[in-house]
């Protein structure tokens, strides 16, 4: 058979038909030269590269502003902590005060005390400790707050957290015992109670807070500059761990107030 050159062909099929008639089918086929095919398949893997690159690269850009964001969500949640602290370490002066002016000098240096142990755990913290040091600042906070309003607390955990190799966000739970000491159970005297429970929920660990004072609304902006800026630091800290966030729920009502935070997915 002889080679054919890369072109378009046009065949032609003379027929006659039992009565004379004449017909005839026509068929076109092309033929590609060999140069031509090896071209066509240059071009194509050359435009899956280029797909490619742009893929990757805008995968990279994605990834780099993602990282930027996470960068500053981070700057701006070491500027709400740098801000709890010296408002913590405020409040607990104007306690040591107040039991000074009221004559109550042993109470006063009992309070200071635990507030000197409670300075140094809250200074040198990191931003995620451990659950056992978060109970034990919880713990020494209450008891220095208990000095003051006579109320009664516990801290219940479940035997199943590995409370000294799991670690939250240090500090998140005690701007909120601090309003529900202050403006909740501060006027009920040893009537006064605050539950706090620890435990795991699937993969979850849940944190909730639980007090028998007044309550408060919970549509409006509490007051107190803890309990706001521990709200920022909870958005904050959900643009850093977007994926799993974490969650706050306020309930409240006369008598009974529960504050739970969820940490999803943190086990």
């Amino acid at each position: 058979m002889a080679k054919l050159d890369g072109k378009t062909y046009t065949v032609l099929n003379d027929k006659f038909t039992h009565r004379g008639v004449f017909y005839y089918a026509r068929a076109s086929f092309d033929i590609q030269e060999r140069g031509r095919v090896k071209g066509n398949y240059i071009r194509l893997w050359t435009f899956f590269a280029y797909v490619i690159i742009i893929i990757v690269t805008m995968f990279r850009i994605r990834s780099f502003t993602a990282e930027k964001q996470k960068e500053k969500a981070q700057l701006q949640l070491d500027a709400v902590r740098s801000q709890l602290n010296p408002h913590f370490l405020f409040n607990a002066l104007a306690g040591i005060q107040n039991l000074m002016n009221t004559n109550q000098s042993e109470q006063a240096n009992r309070y200071l005390t635990r507030f000197a142990r409670l300075t140094r755990a809250v200074l040198k913290s990191n931003d995620l400790i451990s659950l056992d040091e978060e109970i034990n600042l919880l713990d020494d906070y209450l008891q220095m707050e208990q000095l003051r309003f006579n109320f009664k607390y516990e801290i219940k955990t479940n035997a199943t957290l590995d409370i000294n190799n799991t670690e939250i966000p240090s500090m998140l739970l005690q701007p909120f015992i601090e309003n529900a000491v202050k403006h909740g159970i501060a006027s009920l005297g040893s009537d006064g109670q605050i539950d706090i429970a620890i435990f795991p929920s699937g993969s979850d660990i849940i944190l909730k807070i639980q007090d028998n004072g007044k309550g408060f609304d919970t549509s409006k902006t509490y007051e107190g500059l803890g309990f706001d800026l521990s709200t920022k630091r909870i958005a904050l800290l959900n643009k850093i761990y977007k994926i799993d966030p974490i969650l706050l729920q306020m309930e409240s009502n006369p008598g009974k107030t529960t504050i739970t935070i969820t940490l999803t997915k943190w086990l």
